[in-house]
């Protein structure tokens, strides 16, 4: 019984070495030939950047593009390097239309692919180049059962760019659910036009949208949206609150004395920290004695945030050294003498 059991133990052990063995060749051999092909792609892009770089510069095309794929491959490779690095017009002109012309086949392989990043691949491509002849085939993978969210993102992105007259549609009802986060991205690819016509349905949004839209106002930092931020202060919605005061502090909106007043008394500590930003620029005198206060806060960054907008203020080393000395409050003393050593800001 034992000498079976070690003859099956040893059986068994020679063939898991096997197996394993067989792994290890495989990857080898993989690793072999991904290296082999990328030496390929390498020479190509050594052979071929300079001449790409010519006819970018000058618009004569020097290269003969054949049906080699190392060779296609390392021309998208150089191409979306040079989409990054240019900003010219006309030499993104040159590139878009290299690409309709070179890489329509070769890239939409990779959108057919059964692999999601060879997919993602093929759609950054698109966007680099800013193809306008792939319509069809995005909306064949934006119609696809196994559509995943980044693909989405990034076909709705590619779209915003080419100005597609359906994209608004496709944002208010997305196929999967967005974060905040996934949808300030989006916004800030709009073009002036397709961002009013957001603003347009902005009270249509649901939340999420609209903490996102407060957000991308801040971002793009157009004074023309100032009054609709400033109605959004009026709310009772603190989370809409403290987005809009953040995207204020973006602007560098100037807010009155009497409303900032209101908002460094609010429930919420992230209000009230967001309204001393405000009071950073604006430096209003008035405002001291409420700033002096909030260097008693319950919130760290409250009273940090309160020195240092005192200390922006013309007699704010004085008024810092008078609570540094005779402030009973200790975290506020504390605070204060913090400040004092760092010194006046500008």
């Amino acid at each position: 019984m034992f000498k079976d059991e070690l003859l099956f133990f040893v059986v068994m052990l020679g063939i898991f070495l096997i197996i394993l063995f067989s792994i290890f060749l495989y990857l080898v051999m993989k690793k072999k030939r991904e290296t082999k092909k990328r030496d390929v792609i390498e020479a190509y892009k050594e052979e071929y950047q300079l001449p790409l770089f010519h006819f970018l510069r000058e618009g004569v095309e020097e290269v003969e593009v054949g049906r080699d794929p190392f060779q296609v491959r390392a021309l998208i490779e150089l191409m979306a390097g040079f989409s990054q690095t240019f900003a010219s017009e006309d030499i993104l002109m040159r590139i878009r239309l290299f690409a309709e012309d070179h890489f329509d086949g070769e890239i939409k392989k990779h959108l057919r692919h059964r692999r999601w990043s060879m997919r993602m691949n093929g759609l950054y491509w698109i966007e680099d180049f800013g193809m306008r002849t792939m319509k069809t085939e995005l909306d064949r993978v934006y119609q696809s059962r196994r559509l995943t969210k980044q693909e989405e993102i990034q076909i709705l992105k590619i779209d915003i760019k080419n100005g597609s007259p359906d994209v608004m549609k496709a944002l208010m009802h997305p196929k999967h659910v967005f974060t905040e986060f996934e949808y300030s991205l989006l916004f800030q690819a709009l073009g002036p036009k397709d961002f009013e016509g957001l603003m347009d349905v902005a009270g249509e949004l649901p939340e999420v949208m609209h903490h996102s839209l407060i957000d991308s106002i801040g971002l793009r930092r157009n004074p023309r949206y100032a009054g609709f931020l400033e109605d959004k202060l009026g709310l009772a919605s603190s989370e809409i609150r403290i987005r809009a005061l953040k995207a204020i502090v973006a602007m560098e909106h100037y807010l009155p004395a009497d409303t900032l007043a209101d908002h460094l008394k609010a429930e919420s500590w992230q209000e009230r920290l967001m309204a001393i930003k405000v009071c950073e620029y604006v430096r209003n005198p008035e405002l001291t004695g409420l700033l002096i206060s909030l260097m008693r806060d319950a919130s760290f960054y409250v009273r940090s945030q309160a020195a240092q907008a005192i200390m922006r203020l013309e007699r704010g080393q004085e008024v810092l050294r008078e609570i540094a000395i005779s402030e009973e409050d200790l975290y506020a003393r504390d605070m204060a003498e913090q400040w004092l050593e760092r010194g006046r800001i500008t």
